[in-house]
């Protein structure tokens, strides 16, 4: 009996030492062989690939590794957030502000007549990194509902009678980051500014329509007419100073949460993609300068100037988009964009981390 227990103990030994010395081997060479080729570049589809080999024709998409703290070369110019606003304030088509009216001897009219008020139709925060070499656009909703002195309204007609500053203060506080720059400009500035790159292309994924279709206050401007119904076609659209006030209204049949945002932050892309192309980067600082007339702002030329080279170099950039979280309700009759603070607070805190962990 004991002499079968000594046998099967020996040969269990001799099994365990001569299949674990063919299993050693074996695993050495697939670690070797086959997980080598799985790894190979020749082969790899996802965003880690070796910086040192990439071609230099390769694009931001390709060449940007994982590491949030990869150290790029420093380029002319610091990180910075910028707030776009656009307002739909006309006053070269609308004799109806508040101001315009209180101008009027007719002063018993102020009980009756309606009276045209100026909203901030876009609010877009754009984030440069430098450091991470990343640009990063977020639509605030215009519709988004806030508090002022204890009562709730949207966001947009705060720009009405508290101005530029308290948008900006607002947005500080939705986003818990800090805006460098803002720059303000009306529906007929803003226009003029598109066209100084002659315009700039936009997928429309349905028809817009004309916002004063069959309002008897329809201004007297090209295609703006009442009996105009389509003022954009859906698909591939030449978005400048003609059409951009109906693609800021954005009046469909239908729309989709978000659906005015995501066109909104493509034409903000857009634009800056076409004005950061050499063709105007060549003569960027006039270009600049000429701009900055149709606007309200904190910039000076001096602002673009020095950063340059991040506007040179656009294409190393990673461009992405950030849909504001929250939910969509009604505010009296209106329809309100309810926004998660909470939720928006943890992702821009990721973002502007991982600005400042390159800096050190």
């Amino acid at each position: 009996m004991l002499a079968a227990v000594r046998n099967f103990v020996v040969g269990f030994l001799i099994a365990a030492l001569v299949f674990g010395t063919i299993a050693y081997f074996i695993t050495d060479f697939i670690a070797e062989n086959i997980i080598g080729i799985a790894e190979s570049p020749e082969e790899t589809t996802g965003d880690s690939v070796d910086v040192g080999d990439e071609p230099e024709d390769s694009t931001a998409d390709t060449f940007l590794p994982d590491d949030p703290t990869y150290d790029y070369p420093d380029l002319q110019g610091e990180s910075f957030n910028i707030l776009l606003i656009g307002t739909d304030y006309r006053p070269d088509y609308f004799d109806d502000y508040i101001e315009d009216i209180k101008k009027s001897p007719a002063t018993l009219g102020l009980l009756t007549t309606p009276i045209r008020t100026r909203n901030a139709d876009l609010m877009m925060l754009i984030s440069v990194s430098e450091e991470t070499r990343t640009i990063t656009f977020t639509c605030i909703p215009a519709a988004t509902r806030v508090s002022v002195n204890g009562d709730y309204r949207l966001l947009n007609s705060v720009y009405d009678k508290y101005g530029v500053e308290t948008i900006v203060s607002f947005v500080n506080y939705l986003t818990a980051t800090p805006i460098d720059y803002y720059i303000a400009a009306n529906i007929t500035e803003a226009g003029k500014i598109l066209n100084l790159i002659d315009g700039v292309t936009v997928n429309v994924p349905t028809d817009i329509y004309n916002p004063y279709y069959k309002l008897d206050r329809a201004p007297d401007m090209p295609g703006y007419n009442r009996s105009t119904k389509i003022m954009i076609p859906a698909g591939s659209a030449e978005i400048n100073s003609s059409n951009l006030f109906a693609l800021l209204h954005y009046r469909t049949s239908k729309i989709t949460s978000g659906e005015h945002e995501a066109v909104l932050s493509e034409l903000a892309r857009a634009t800056l993609k076409k004005a950061t192309s050499e063709k105007y980067l060549s003569n960027a600082a006039d270009l600049f300068e000429r701009a900055l007339t149709y606007t309200t702002t904190n910039m000076k030329v001096s602002d673009l100037t020095d950063n340059l080279g991040i506007f040179r170099a656009y294409e190393e950039f990673t461009v992405s988009t950030i849909t504001y979280p929250g939910t969509y309700s009604t505010l009296g009759d209106e329809a309100c964009f309810i926004p998660d603070t909470n939720a928006a607070y943890e992702i821009f805190r990721a973002l502007n981390e991982a600005t400042r962990e390159n800096k050190k």
